[in-house]
């Protein structure tokens, strides 16, 4: 019994031949009746195929990208009784005569969508055309890859029907209007924000977040105050897990740190650029797990000495027993990381999981 099936369109042939392909891989789908996660990517599916997708009661995780679903007719609906995680990003290949299924999605957990769907005023794509219970809708990410002001209007509606998210994701390349706020009653639930660094006042003030991947663009610096420290301080509450990507670190990165987020259970850092120490003589009485790495790999390259980079992994890796008490992992390569169990140290080979933006 399949219930695992992912497809990436590829093809060497054009035209009739490429389409004739294309028909007997919707054909053998649709001999398919028990699918819990579908992947497909670059492909037109057929009115037929999609109608099918509805009829597979166990149906709960559906990634569509690069991939059509429209057709030159009247309006539809679809329904997805059991779908739990859509991620829907449409190629822009649409006509003025196109229309796009509108989706039924009861119990949806988290909903991964282009931008695209944000335009104001609404064409093609819409925000509206998900319809999700948004007592169930608990993690919202959105993949901006432009930005213009035309999505704030349609950001705003769609997080307003979004309400009770716990987790949202904007991965944007663009600035936001100067200026653009939420008002502060909106996604009063959320913990967990993922996005770019100047983005993160923004979408997290008067939020409870515990949660914080954030990123600075290329060249961009951290300012650091201690008024207001914004950015590892951006909600209400302490932060208890913070990642970080493309920082540059200073003498003092780590003292800040452990001097803004007495709450962190979990640390990671990749920096752009190294211009001071790697300190961990500053006490986090809840740090469980830590990560440390360089743009290009390890924290202490090798450069041609090797001896040297072990001697400094040693220190750090001895330091962090006294300031650090509840430290289960340390990384400090990609390749390996240091595992603490009571008086024990041990290295562990293993690649490490790229979970950065």
């Amino acid at each position: 019994m399949v219930s695992k099936v992912r497809i990436r369109w590829t093809t060497a042939y054009t035209g009739d031949r490429a389409q004739e392909l294309w028909d007997r891989q919707e054909k053998a789908l649709m001999e398919l009746y028990f699918i819990q996660d579908m992947w497909i990517q670059a492909a037109n599916i057929s009115r037929a195929l999609r109608d099918h997708f509805q009829q597979c009661s166990r149906l709960e995780r559906l990634i569509l990208i690069n991939v059509s679903m429209i057709h030159a007719t009247e309006p539809t609906t679809v329904s997805f009784p059991a779908l739990k995680y859509l991620l829907y990003e449409p190629h822009r290949d649409f006509q003025a005569t196109d229309f796009f299924p509108t989706l039924f999605l009861p119990v949806l957990e988290t909903l991964c969508i282009d931008s695209m769907f944000l335009l104001e005023p609404a064409a093609f794509y819409s925000h509206q055309v998900f319809h999700f219970n948004p007592t169930n809708l608990k993690e919202l990410f959105i993949e901006a890859f432009f930005w213009t002001q035309r999505m704030e209007e349609g950001l705003m509606e769609l997080l307003k029907r979004a309400d009770g998210i716990r987790l949202l994701s904007f991965n944007g390349e663009g600035e936001l209007r100067h200026g653009f706020n939420l008002p502060v009653d909106l996604i009063p639930e959320m913990e967990a924000f993922r996005g770019r660094a100047e983005n993160v006042p923004t979408f997290c003030k008067g939020r409870p977040v515990r949660n914080l991947l954030t990123w600075f663009p290329m060249g961009g610096m951290w300012r650091r105050t201690d008024d207001v420290p914004i950015l590892i301080r951006p909600g209400s509450v302490h932060l208890e897990h913070l990642y970080i990507d493309r920082a540059r670190w200073e003498d003092d990165t780590m003292e800040y740190i452990a001097r803004h987020c007495p709450e962190l259970e979990s640390l990671k850092v990749r920096a752009a650029r190294i211009d001071g120490p790697l300190s961990t003589r500053y006490h986090m009485p809840k740090l469980r797990k830590a990560t440390f790495l360089f743009a290009g790999g390890s924290w202490f390259p090798d450069r041609h000495n090797s001896a040297l980079k072990v001697e400094n992994e040693v220190k750090v890796v001895q330091e962090c027993r006294t300031f650090w008490p509840q430290l289960e992992y340390l990384r400090l390569d990609p390749h390996y990381f240091w595992r603490y169990r009571g008086a024990e140290v041990e290295q562990f080979r293993e690649e490490e999981v790229t979970d950065w933006n």
